[in-house]
């Protein structure tokens, strides 16, 4: 066995290890917070280029405050982890899903629809953009389901 596949092995072991003692609610509630910052940064100024011309464009930038702030919260508290989190990463992920559809939609609109889809789906919205969105609050999510440290099994 390589040292490579030695590393790798540990560190799986690691994050077994660290998910089974409840330290991974704590880091995936870190990660949610800060991944949504980083994803609303891409998608205002996305729609900002496209000078928000329907109101829904605002839809991914109000949402995500009360996740980034449930997020933080999570890290600190047990009890946000588990109430406050996955209620705004349940809201996030209807946001991501919501914005799928409204993006197919987009493309069907453009001059020729689905029928140029090389080039509609270059010219027109990312249709797979919001997905991201999605899995954002999938992972605030996961965060929420996964046993805390100290907690009983």
């Amino acid at each position: 066995m390589s040292t490579l596949e030695k590393t790798i092995k540990q560190d799986v072991r690691a994050v077994l290890r660290d998910v089974n003692q409840g330290r991974f609610e704590r880091s995936m509630s870190g990660v949610t917070a800060a991944s949504a910052i980083l994803v609303c940064a891409e998608v205002y100024y996305e729609h900002y280029k496209g000078s928000f011309s329907n109101r829904l464009m605002w839809s991914p930038i109000v949402v995500t405050p009360p996740i980034v702030v449930a997020g933080i919260a999570g890290i600190f508290s047990r009890r946000a982890a588990k109430t406050a989190l996955p209620v705004a990463a349940g809201l996030y992920v209807l946001t991501g899903l919501a914005g799928l559809i409204l993006h197919a939609r987009g493309v069907a609109r453009k001059p020729g629809g689905w029928d140029y889809a090389r080039y509609n789906l270059v010219m027109g919205p990312p249709v797979i953009a919001p997905g991201l969105f999605a899995m954002v609050g999938g992972m605030g999510l996961l965060a929420s389901l996964v046993r805390r440290e100290g907690e009983d099994e």
